[in-house]
């Protein structure tokens, strides 16, 4: 892993489903003032084939970037994957990506240790555990070890918090054998759910990466975002950055999240001048 720390992005742009365009991701480059080393995408099993994801690949390329998938099993559970129910889609795309033959990063089974998606050991009643995610997480990756594939990087992520039953930091990592890289997701809600409360960097990562730092793999966030209700959105941006090398020192680069949702929260760089000068101050100190 090169020294430089790493710049991503999710660049959706607007609408209800926008995608990391060519115009989105010159727009959010313009914005920072800065290429972007990774690039982020969504892409659903069954929806999503290779075709698709391959535009952004190709985006990602001729950018200079690396195209970061979160891979997305949704109307899966950990059992199902692993008693083969995916299979034939998960062996298309192995094929299809192998033959695209560049670097793309695939995170699949994101956020295992929460209660929203169908694979998440918190999900009630969807009989997933972590012996089970973990050894999911392995049958994708031996599908592609049968076709071949030498072209992925695997990434194994965890959201910041543990939420739901039997949830925990580091149950369904899968192995050493198989992940390239650890990622994390966190985000600072601020005040705009009734649950939430304004956190700081700091507050929103550390016990997960404290949890994670002991695993002999390169750590990146994955996403992350502020909003701007109940606090001051550029302060967390820059203290972001100011204790990121401080108390954060595996962590190689960061992604941020800059979609603002209607249904969640303003999650886009832009929502102040502020907000957009705290981060490339900050990207800035970071380059060196």
């Amino acid at each position: 892993m090169a020294n430089k720390f790493k710049i991503g992005a999710w660049v959706g742009g607007s609408g209800l489903h926008p995608q990391p365009t060519e115009e989105n991701l010159n727009a959010f480059q313009e914005l920072q003032g800065r290429r972007i080393d990774l690039l982020s995408l969504f892409a659903l099993f069954d929806i999503n084939r290779w075709d698709w994801v391959e535009i952004f690949a190709e985006i990602a390329r001729k950018n200079g970037s690396t195209l970061v998938v979160t891979w997305m099993p949704s109307g899966y559970s950990a059992r199902k994957l692993v008693e083969g129910d995916a299979d034939p889609y998960i062996r298309h795309f192995a094929r299809d990506i192998k033959a695209y033959g560049r670097e793309v990063w695939l995170r699949p089974l994101h956020e295992a240790n929460g209660d929203w998606y169908d694979w998440g050991v918190g999900k009630a009643g969807a009989g997933n555990t972590d012996e089970n995610v973990a050894e999911a997480f392995r049958h994708i990756v031996n599908i592609f070890r049968e076709e071949g594939v030498t072209n992925v990087k695997w990434v194994w992520t965890t959201n910041s918090s543990n939420v739901g039953e039997n949830t925990t930091f580091t149950g369904t990592y899968p192995g050493d054998d198989y992940v390239d890289y650890i990622s994390i997701d966190g985000y600072n809600w601020g005040t705009i759910k009734c649950w939430s409360r304004w956190k700081t960097f700091s507050e929103v990562f550390r016990k997960s990466y404290n949890a994670l730092a002991g695993i002999d793999k390169p750590i990146f966030i994955a996403e992350t975002s502020c909003t701007e209700s109940g606090g001051n959105k550029a302060e967390w941006i820059a203290d972001m950055f100011k204790v990121l090398p401080e108390e954060f020192p595996k962590i190689f680069g960061l992604m941020w999240f800059s979609q603002s949702k209607s249904f969640e929260a303003d999650w886009a760089l832009d929502t102040s001048p502020a907000a957009v000068d705290a981060w490339k101050a900050g990207i800035s100190s970071q380059s060196g």
